[in-house]
Parts: structure tokens; C-alpha cells; sequence
């Protein structure tokens, strides 16, 4: 059964299993997210294109 948090919570100690061990993980909206001992990239890879994408047209704007 999943368990559910306040909307205070911010964080609760729970088991990682790439961590193998216990280690802090984020809360949101009542629910228990990734661990925050991770070394997590800051964008995802979708986010990362678009942001290229972006800078190329900003380099080399349309004529038209």
C-alpha cells in the first residue's frame, strides 16, 4: 500500500536501491519522489534539445 504524506512534508528517509541504503528522498504533492542523493542531470534530455535547438535559431535567425 502506498503511502501518503502532508502537504508539509518535504522529505522522508527511505531504502534507495541504487543507494543501497538509507538516504533522504523528496515528497510531492503527498507522494514519495526520486532520491536527492543523486547525482540527477538538471534538464532532461528533451529539454536539452529544445534548448540547443533554441540557441542555434538565435545564432542564425530566419530571414523570413
Amino acid at each position: 500500500m502506498a503511502e501518503h504524506y502532508t502537504a508539509n512534508t518535504e522529505s522522508v528517509t527511505r531504502w534507495c536501491n541504487s543507494c543501497n541504503r538509507r538516504t533522504q528522498h523528496g515528497v510531492s504533492g503527498g507522494r514519495i519522489g526520486r532520491c536527492l542523493e543523486h547525482n540527477l542531470p538538471k534538464y532532461s534530455k528533451k529539454q536539452q534539445k529544445n534548448g540547443e535547438r533554441i540557441d542555434r535559431e538565435l545564432a542564425q535567425p530566419r530571414l523570413f
